[in-house]
């Protein structure tokens, strides 16, 4: 069965920083590590530290220092990554569309 709000939190910015803010937290307390830890080893502060956790308000470059210091920032290299053909068809439609390098303006 298809979950709704998992379709609908999809396109909000907000249910998405929400969610990674709450998955932020189970890994911290995971790898068993307070805020005050996780400040210390990352270089965040700890006001920035519970402001995400609480709201999800946080810099990409403090999130990818805590992201670094909780061991899990190899999820972040692969957001934005094109997907590889799965077959020679898929290849030569992809090479055949790919004339244009820059998007058009509205």
């Amino acid at each position: 069965m298809i979950d709704i709000d998992f379709i609908l939190d999809q396109s909000n910015p907000q249910a998405l920083a929400l969610k990674l803010a709450k998955n932020f937290r189970k890994a911290r307390i995971g790898k068993g590590m307070t805020q005050e830890e996780l400040s210390e080893r990352s270089g965040v502060p700890l006001s920035t530290l519970k402001r995400f956790e609480q709201k999800a308000e946080i810099s990409l470059k403090q999130l990818l220092m805590a992201a670094v210091a909780l061991d899990a920032s190899d999820a972040f290299s692969s957001l934005f990554v094109s997907k590889e053909p799965e077959s020679m068809d898929e290849f030569m439609k992809l090479n055949e569309s790919k004339t244009r390098k820059r998007a058009r303006k509205k």
